[in-house]
């Protein structure tokens, strides 16, 4: 409504509106460009070639939560998530969150020695260890 005369202007919006374009593409032989440069980051971060994620993170052109993401999913040896994440179709902070549980049990068994992983299977039950980790796997 206008102040001045007390009517009202009718105006049409959706005719004002300039076209939302990207400024950059996202995606680059089919593969999400951010997580591509995340993922490229975690692996150098892992490998020690860099001190920290930051540096990692900042060499690749990522930004610092998507390559900490990208730890976790590289963490998690989860092939079909990783492959998802790439292609687009799962954001990765997702997947990181999702995931977070799984690299830590991986990472803990990988770090363990026979005889840590020995004692658990003795303290949690052999049965229960099949039962519970290798029959819903199969």
């Amino acid at each position: 409504m206008d102040a001045r005369t007390g009517t009202q202007i009718h105006t049409d919006l959706a005719r004002n509106k300039k076209k939302y374009r990207r400024r950059h593409r996202h995606t680059r032989a089919g593969q999400c460009a951010a997580a591509v440069r995340a993922t490229t980051a975690a692996k150098l971060y892992l490998a020690g070639q860099v001190p920290s994620v930051a540096a990692a993170a900042l060499g690749c052109g990522a930004c610092v939560a998507y390559t900490r993401a990208a730890v976790i999913l590289l963490q998690s040896e989860n092939a079909t998530m990783l492959e998802r994440v790439l292609r687009g179709h799962t954001p990765i902070s997702t997947a990181a969150q999702q995931l977070k549980q799984v690299a830590a049990l991986v990472d803990a068994y990988r770090t363990a020695a026979a005889a840590d992983r020995v004692a658990f299977a003795k303290t949690i039950g052999p049965t229960t260890l099949f039962d519970t980790a290798l029959v819903p796997a199969m």
